[in-house]
């Protein structure tokens, strides 16, 4: 999975005018600050398609599309996100960072594990619900009249001891960088 920052983003939009790329597509006449054309994506007659060299942004007047140049290739290419960065960066001669390697992996890994942690605590401390050391909770439930229902909807849970999750993630095989990024678990004495 490759993800781009906010500022390689910025970098390819502002790197492709969105004249010069729509241009390659469409015929546009300049009228008054705008440029015009007739709109790739419906037929028309008369030009209701226009673009926008000051704010760097098209629409059509007719069918309602729109967005910046990112918006159009995806659109005009029939692209993803990922793909329509990679094109406008190569045409650009902007070399894109590979998350495959180095940092950018190692974040994305840690990402992961913290989304998986999450989902286990959810899971384990609403079991715990159920168990016999949970009793003072479950009175607490039926005095609220919270129906299994919502129990289960809600992963409404119980936990015992401060280190009792810890101790359960660990059996999981997470790292203790992974927990302690979770948030879930801090670090003391």
């Amino acid at each position: 999975m490759v993800l781009y920052s906010d500022e390689i983003i910025d970098e390819i939009r502002n790197s492709n005018d969105i004249v010069d790329v729509i241009s390659q597509y469409v015929v546009l006449k300049r009228s008054g600050r705008n440029f015009f054309g007739l709109c790739p994506f419906h037929k028309e007659k008369s030009p209701s398609f226009s673009v926008s060299p000051d704010k760097q942004i098209f629409h059509c007047f007719g069918c309602g599309v729109g967005g910046n140049v990112i918006h159009f290739v995806s659109k005009i290419e029939n692209l993803d996100f990922k793909s329509t960065l990679e094109m406008l960066a190569q045409r650009s001669g902007i070399n894109l960072p590979l998350a495959e390697n180095g940092q950018d992996a190692k974040r994305i890994k840690l990402k992961e594990q913290v989304y998986k942690i999450n989902e286990f605590t959810a899971q384990y401390f609403h079991k715990n619900l159920y168990t016999t050391k949970a009793k003072q909770a479950q009175e607490y439930v039926k005095k609220r009249k919270l129906d299994n229902n919502t129990l289960q909807a809600f992963q409404i849970g119980f936990s015992t001891n401060y280190d009792e999750l810890y101790k359960a993630l660990k059996k999981q095989g997470f790292t203790d960088e992974e927990i302690l990024a979770s948030s879930l678990v801090s670090k003391s004495r």
